[in-house]
């Protein structure tokens, strides 16, 4: 695994605590539930694209 000091920062909104100091995610339970429910049973895909505009939770959702 990389030293996270390596790890590329993702996109900030000017105002907006960053993805890892984010405690809510707001309008993406279904989402969150899917991932968390492949996570749990085994059945985690390789892959997951998580896409949208800019300042929905995609960063917050992978954070999680």
């Amino acid at each position: 695994m990389a030293d996270p000091a390596e790890l590329p920062e993702p996109d900030r909104i000017e105002g907006a605590p960053h993805p890892r100091e984010t405690e809510r995610l707001f309008g993406h339970a279904a989402a969150e539930t899917t991932f968390l429910e492949a996570a749990t049973s085994g059945r985690l895909h390789h892959a997951w694209l998580i896409t949208g505009p800019r300042g929905t939770g995609k960063a917050t959702l992978a954070w999680r």
